[in-house]
């Protein structure tokens, strides 16, 4: 059996490291606006760079967020040789 993998902060992400989106902790406006950007639950997103706005990638495109939303994003790190995104898809 699969154990849940941890979730950390979007902005604690290291960069050039893949994650999928877990949770996303915001009011129902902030909500809309990540949606909008294309950052929402089991989306692949890597930070490219850290700062205020970070630098995300999603879709090969890039994105700034600020920090403060980005912390509001809790991320599963894919771990080399296996991308969260896949197990969620595994047994469905």
């Amino acid at each position: 059996m699969v154990q849940p993998a941890a979730t950390v902060r979007l902005d604690e992400l290291p960069p050039r490291v893949c994650a999928v989106v877990r949770q996303v902790e915001t009011d129902d406006e902030d909500t809309q606006r990540l949606k909008a950007l294309g950052v929402c639950l089991g989306r692949r997103v890597e930070l490219v760079r850290v700062g205020d706005p970070l630098i995300l990638k999603i879709f090969g495109s890039r994105l700034g967020i600020s920090a403060e939303l980005a912390r509001r994003v809790r991320v599963e790190i894919c771990q080399p040789g296996h991308c969260a995104l896949k197990e969620e898809h595994e047994g469905a």
